[in-house]
């Protein structure tokens, strides 16, 4: 019997990514939930690469044109007469785009969003001890001209470019189609289209602000240029103007007044019976360190529910966690796959049954009152 219901499952990475963040992840998913759930035809699609420097508004309406575009070729196209679903799963920053992107079209019928699934997001902004430990790895580096990078290394690409393998800069650009690495159940094997294309450090933190990270940058690029007299004056200029295009981006880390409001409604949002969950890298304590997080995680019970650690004891930093969570490098990836299914199938199973959304607002309201108690 041909699936009734189609899902789309759309994968969006992080700062500096690309098509090759998520590896194996995505069709894995599809694989274990088309299982798990036969009267549903599940698609997994990864956003084409993105330019992830100027506003981040930017990157959330090229990512909102190219979803309508995908989902109404991907319905046109589906044989089945049941609804269409559409679950966006997004890596570090990638959470922040998709999470933008479901806000701002909370009454549009044309995405027909059921739920959101983050991966290590900085919802709430990074760690203060990643930026320590990035920014002492730096010091070791201003002799090869990398400080500035090394300084910076918040992400993906940041971390890359640190360590020498960096690529140059290039303009910003949107998708210029829906296509993608997708991969497609009813198609019987995996399918490979061509892509062309996509918290809580506080602007007045106590560790570190934006202005400081501005500065550190240019100090640590001119201590790089001045250290390394066989290092191309060039190649550090662009270095640091790679950095400095970049900023604009990684900022919305530091906004901290948004970062809250768009975390605070991303779980409101779960009312209107959109989900939302978060599975953040946490590296287990070990003999010269306390247990370590790449993200700020919220303190408020009602949205740190939505907040579930998945554990890598591998990794040596929270940014090689950060980046290897879809990888055999991981401990905790084959976990990271069957909690994201299961999750999934649970928002398939409510929505189907008219839950979706009743069950937090409960919780919500329950937690609400427990805090309104502690007040009196």
């Amino acid at each position: 019997m041909p699936p009734e219901e189609l899902l789309l499952l759309v994968f969006l990475h992080g700062f500096k990514g690309g098509a090759d963040t998520f590896g194996e992840f995505p069709a894995r998913v599809q694989h274990i939930l088309s299982q798990a759930q036969p009267r549903v035809e599940v698609q997994a699609v990864v956003y084409p690469p993105y330019d992830t420097r100027g506003e981040l508004v930017t990157a959330v309406d090229n990512h909102v044109a190219w979803l309508t575009t995908l989902i109404a070729e991907r319905k046109s196209t589906f044989k089945g007469t049941g609804p269409t679903r559409v679950v966006l799963l997004g890596h570090s920053m990638g959470g922040l785009v998709i999470a933008d992107t479901v806000l701002s079209t909370l009454s549009s019928d044309a995405l027909p969003i059921l739920g959101v699934i983050a991966y290590d997001s900085p919802f709430l902004g990074l760690h203060p001890a990643v930026f320590k430990n990035t920014f002492d790895k730096a010091i070791g580096l201003a002799s090869q001209g990398q400080a500035a990078l090394a300084a910076l290394g918040v992400g993906y690409g940041l971390f890359k470019s640190a360590t020498g393998s960096g690529g140059a800069t290039t303009p910003p650009s949107a998708p210029m189609s829906s296509t993608s690495a997708s991969t497609s159940r009813s198609a019987g094997k995996e399918e490979t289209e061509v892509a062309t294309s996509a918290n809580k450090p506080a602007a007045k933190s106590s560790w570190l602000s934006f202005t400081t990270v501005a500065s550190i940058a240019a100090a640590a690029g001119a201590v790089g240029a001045a250290g390394a007299a066989y290092y191309n004056r060039e190649t550090i200029q662009q270095h640091v103007n790679w950095a400095t295009s970049h900023l604009s981006f990684v900022g919305e880390l530091w906004k901290t007044t948004e970062l809250e409001k768009r975390t605070q409604e991303l779980v409101q949002a779960s009312e209107k019976g959109v989900g939302f969950h978060c599975f953040y890298t946490l590296l287990p304590p070990s003999a010269n360190a306390t247990e370590r997080t790449f993200c700020l995680l919220p303190h408020t019970p009602a949205i740190r529910a939505c907040f579930t650690p998945n554990t890598n004891s591998h990794a040596s930093d929270e940014i090689k966690a950060h980046i290897e969570m879809f990888t055999e490098k991981s401990d905790g990836m084959y976990e990271l796959g069957s909690r994201t299914c299961s999750l999934l199938g649970d928002w398939l199973d409510a929505a189907r049954e008219g839950r979706m959304g009743q069950a937090k607002a409960a919780q919500l309201g329950k937690e609400k009152e427990k805090e309104g108690e502690r007040l009196v």
